[in-house]
């Protein structure tokens, strides 16, 4: 028998998981502070999360601003700050619930970026408009907005045909319980979409029912080169697309994009 959840207990159980999720990736935060650094200025991130980018950024010096629409992941960023910030300033990384396309806020930024696929998550064109001019809007002269997606190839794509997929098996060290994670993932080649069901399993330590809480996203999959044409539709004038995180140029073979566009 699997356990039931409240609402708020499943967000605050999702949060947490995120980040025995994201344990092992590193392999993009050197960028991000990288483009922080030569920005030279206050960071907005869009999908904060639990702070995973956002809070080594504040630690390194910047000012940064993290947006989210979930706020058991915005509490969660906040305890994760608390925990490490020492004698940084607690206002150095703050946090604001809202929509990515809707937020208005009363400051500029040096930077502003979203990490990984989240940016998919625009349903078509004027979606990803409206987040790239919302960064836009939110940017200082010269500023950079940075845009991360996947582009995987057609073979790659193919084999998501709903099959299941076990990624990991670990133990929350807050709670002592076995935690694994797994995935299903079904590409509609029409529709040039990918829907995304992530499967979270839990045993209490001591025994007990088993629990379980599942996430269903559905990505919106655009093509590296889109995405540089809608930056520049949106007002960006110098748009680079790098093909990894060592700023490697986008090309063949590239599985992601980096999307790097200054106002100029």
């Amino acid at each position: 028998m699997i356990s039931a959840l409240s609402e708020q207990e499943r967000d605050a159980r999702m949060a947490r998981y995120y980040d025995l999720d994201v344990l092992d990736v590193a392999y993009d935060a050197e960028l991000y502070l990288q483009l922080a650094h030569a920005a030279g200025g206050a960071v907005l991130e869009l999908g904060v999360g639990s702070g995973r980018i956002a809070i080594p950024l504040a630690l390194a010096g910047h000012d940064v601003l993290g947006l989210d629409n979930d706020q058991a992941m915005l509490d969660r960023a906040e305890r994760n700050w608390a925990e490490v910030r020492g004698a940084a300033a607690a206002g150095r990384f703050r946090t604001r619930l809202g929509d990515f396309t809707s937020f208005r806020g009363d400051r500029r930024f040096a930077l502003a970026l979203i990490a990984i696929n989240t940016f998919l998550l625009a349903p078509d064109d004027a979606g990803r408009r409206a987040i790239l001019t919302m960064m836009r809007d939110h940017l200082q002269d010269g500023g950079t907005a940075a845009v991360e997606i996947g582009t995987p190839d057609q073979a790659e794509l193919e084999r998501y045909d709903r099959r299941l997929q076990h990624e990991w098996l670990r133990t929350d060290p807050e709670t002592g319980e076995q935690v694994s994670k797994s995935i299903s993932a079904n590409y509609d080649g029409q529709a040039e979409t990918l829907e995304l069901t992530q499967i979270y399993q839990w045993t209490p330590p001591h025994g007990g029912q088993l629990g379980r809480v599942t996430q269903i996203d559905l990505l919106h999959l655009i093509s590296a080169e889109r995405l540089g044409e809608l930056a520049r539709e949106v007002g960006f004038g110098d748009v680079r697309l790098w093909g990894d995180h060592l700023s490697t140029p986008y090309g063949a073979g590239s599985h992601r994009v980096i999307l790097e566009a200054r106002l100029v």
